[in-house]
């Protein structure tokens, strides 16, 4: 009985000792280059830094025809375990989204109209709904980041990623003028 007693004394004090041993965690490097970088991540985990690419928003004004939303939902949180879904939305020429050069943008998407006043900031495209899913909305309840992956005069990709409690929903719009 008292060997017991040695070896749980034992297993106690190597318990406290290995809880209190740290990792090390690298120390983070800057970017020599002076250029801002942006990690972004996929499903799987894995990261990789890209180069922020500052837009003119001079360019993103105009009408610009959906060519395709592809949206995934992964279920996590309190619908973890649910399948992951994907839906691929082919833009007809009534969908459009309308970026002014007062900062106001309109949407048509599958027969619904918004209204959102935007800004620009680096690669990011910040909209503030006014009217969504053609309610009036106040206080800016519904808002939404589209960072800009690719902008030419005539093509443009924007993704975002929205978040709720029960899912992470990424979509992939494809535009062109």
């Amino acid at each position: 009985m008292k060997n017991l007693y040695i070896v749980f004394a034992f297993l106690a004090v190597c318990t406290v000792f290995y809880s209190c041993i740290k990792e090390t965690v690298p120390k983070p490097t800057g970017n020599s280059s002076g250029n801002n970088t942006k990690t972004t991540g996929n499903t799987g985990g894995d990261t990789t830094t890209q180069p922020i690419v500052p837009i003119d928003p001079n360019m993103l004004v105009g009408t610009w025809q959906v060519i395709k939303d592809t949206t995934t939902t992964v279920p996590w949180g309190l619908w973890y375990g649910r399948p992951t879904t994907g839906q691929n939305y082919v833009g007809t020429p009534a969908d459009y989204y309308k970026f002014t050069a007062n900062s106001n943008a309109y949407t048509r998407l599958n027969n619904a109209i918004d209204t959102a006043n935007y800004t620009v900031s680096q690669d990011t495209v910040h909209m503030v709904y006014t009217y969504f899913n053609g309610q009036e909305q106040t206080g800016g309840i519904y808002n939404s980041f589209w960072t800009v992956t690719n902008l030419t005069a005539h093509t443009a990709t924007v993704t975002a990623l929205f978040v709720t409690p029960e899912t992470a929903i990424t979509s992939v719009v494809y535009l062109r003028k």
